[in-house]
């Protein structure tokens, strides 16, 4: 499988377009031309999750356009917005922006039943491949992006001291240790059987050492977050204890002051309170009474008119009784009518001194309430002076005891994040400890024993010979010695490990050992994507970090190593996305693009200006 062109196009912006070609390539020029983000959107259009971030001048663009040709002849253009979303599979390299119903829509996710990495699997030999993922023995389907991975080198990984393997992410590193051994073996794992390693010593091993380094990493991530020695911390634990004390005692004489002022602002609270429901009470009652006395005078007044009346009405002449109609001579005195003045006058007048009693009684009461209102009054003002000083002595305790809390509480959070970390350190030195006692070195982990179970020794020598060659066809410095080294799944250069060196002579290391593994599998008919894209392979001559960069910069290994790429096959296709100049002998070559960086000279980047 090769690339053929990249293509970048918007409904109303000029297309932008790389083309490619079998064996080598080179994109070379400045920096923020465009360079890196070909990667990037070559790596999205094959199926990353996310979209690339956007550069200023991608601004009206939404479409990309891979063309790809595959090792049986087809050729294929595959489309995908640049917002997400799946992947549109076209016959023929075609490089107009499809119609809604051309070709056929494939998931960018593998799970998918109808997926463009099946579809490229399939296409370089590795349909239904499965990869395992842990040392127990479990396994996954292998996904085009595994192999992807290894094709796909950006600047920041060419440099990287982890493995070209690796990604750098612990939970991953059995299944790309896997995905490595079958690139250059040709065996999956799709026969493993998931119920035997367990009865089998050094998987159980592998198992153990899989959960103890993954609890260790974790426990020295939160260790190193700590950032302080266990003898610092112990200190620092002893002395926050003697602070602690102290803090203990002054904020209990202080808690003490203050619970008593708060004590007795309530208990006068609770006293005024009820006083003020007492006067509420009284000023109800003396309203009730003042108006009963009303009644009283109301009534006495209209008895008063009843006797005044009867007397008036006994001085009149006689005539007919107003009550029975008798008339004078035939009135019998003897005989009570029911209207006897005498008596109503007599009736009224006891009525008269019952209620003046009456009156009497309730304005003593009246008066009662009134001298208790008073000196309820007079308690509330007292209670309320009082009350007013409390709440200014509490007011004035309250910043000191809350300082005090404060300082306590500081100190216990202390305390209890350095007994956190203490437990941390005592954590990782135990699972340390259990992990030694597994007797492996430091360096071994679980997919180093899977790895020793699966690479054999004759393979790895046979690839390293393959990153030797490579080497000396740039006239790499010592390059007669190159050795695989298991434990870091990285290779060796007479007797010095590739993550040892500066970051120049790492990404050149990465870039033999990238180029190597692609040759390799061609060689041996092996699945690889068929491709490979290297970004700032050479570094040490832009930015050299130490010594030993700037010892190959100032060698002709450049010029060698594009001479031994300018002989590659054609059914190889190295990329290589460069910042410094390519030799003379190069410039001008039909698949060597410069970015000049300025439109008036050349060509100014990826997308027009």
């Amino acid at each position: 499988m090769q690339l053929r062109f990249l293509l970048v196009t918007g409904p109303n912006s000029p297309p932008a377009s790389v083309d490619f070609g079998p064996g080598l390539n080179v994109v070379y020029g400045g920096s923020n031309t465009g360079k890196s983000h070909i990667m990037r959107l070559i790596d999205f259009v094959l199926g990353a999750k996310n979209p690339p971030e956007p550069i200023a001048e991608q601004a009206g663009y939404d479409l990309i356009h891979l063309g790809v040709l595959f090792d049986d002849g087809a050729e294929k253009t595959l489309v995908r917005a640049l917002q997400g979303g799946n992947i549109k599979v076209i016959d023929g390299l075609t490089r107009a922006r499809p119609a809604q119903a051309q070709g056929t829509s494939v998931s960018a996710q593998h799970s998918a039943q109808i997926s463009l990495s099946r579809m490229l699997l399939a296409q370089v030999g590795a349909k239904d491949a499965r990869v395992r993922t842990d040392a127990s023995g479990k396994t996954r389907d292998l996904s085009f992006r595994d192999l992807q991975r290894l094709a796909l080198v950006s600047e920041t990984k060419i440099q990287d001291v982890s493995s070209p393997v690796l990604s750098g992410q612990f939970v991953t590193k059995t299944a790309e240790t896997s995905v490595f051994k079958y690139m250059i073996t040709g065996v999956d794992d799709s026969a493993l059987d998931v119920a035997k390693p367990d009865s089998e010593q050094h998987l159980r091993r592998a198992v153990q050492l899989e959960l103890l380094d993954q609890q260790i990493r974790d426990a020295e991530h939160e260790v190193a977050e700590a950032d302080q020695d266990n003898e610092e911390l112990l200190k620092l634990d002893r002395e926050l204890d003697a602070e602690l004390s102290r803090s203990f005692v002054v904020q209990e004489s202080a808690e003490v002051s203050y619970r008593e002022l708060t004590f007795n602002r309530l208990q006068m609270r609770r006293e005024h309170e009820a006083i003020q429901d007492r006067l509420s009470e009284i000023d109800t009652l003396t309203a009730r009474f003042n108006l009963l006395a009303e009644h009283y005078n109301s009534d006495e007044a209209r008895l008063a008119s009843i006797v005044e009346a009867g007397h008036f009405f006994t001085l009149e002449d006689a005539v007919d009784c107003p009550i029975c109609g008798a008339s004078p001579e035939h009135h019998r005195a003897e005989k009570a009518c029911e209207g006897d003045v005498g008596e109503i006058i007599l009736a009224a007048e006891a009525e008269i001194t019952e209620l003046r009693e009456r009156a009497v009684e309730l304005q003593l009461t009246i008066s009662g309430l009134r001298v208790e209102r008073d000196e309820l009054a007079a308690r509330a003002r007292e209670l309320l002076l009082r009350l007013n000083g409390l709440q200014a002595d509490i007011l004035h305790e309250v910043p000191t005891v809350q300082t005090i809390r404060s300082v306590t509480s500081q100190v216990i959070a202390k305390k209890l994040s350095i007994q956190k970390s203490l437990e941390l350190v005592r954590r990782r030195d135990n699972l340390v400890a259990q992990r030694a006692e597994l007797g492996v070195s430091p360096g071994y982990d679980s997919s180093t024993i899977v790895a020793q179970q699966q690479l054999d020794g004759a393979t790895l020598d046979a690839f390293s010979q393959v990153v030797e060659a490579e080497l000396q066809s740039w006239d790499f410095p010592e390059a007669k010695r190159v050795f695989f080294e298991l434990p870091k799944l990285d290779i060796s250069v007479a007797g010095k490990s590739r993550a040892a060196n500066g970051k120049g002579v790492r990404a050149l290391l990465h870039g033999a050992f990238d180029i190597g593994l692609m040759k390799f599998c061609k060689n041996l008919g092996r699945s690889h994507p068929g491709f490979l894209i290297l970004d700032s392979l050479f570094i040490t001559y832009k930015d050299p970090s130490d010594a030993g960069d700037s010892a190959i910069a100032g060698t002709p290994l450049k010029d060698r190593a594009f001479r031994a790429f300018a002989t590659l096959p054609n059914d190889l296709q190295l990329i290589i996305l460069e910042n410094v100049d390519v030799p003379d002998w190069l410039e001008g070559q039909p698949q060597v693009t410069h970015f000049t960086g300025s439109a008036a000279i050349g060509r100014a980047g990826l997308f027009p200006k």
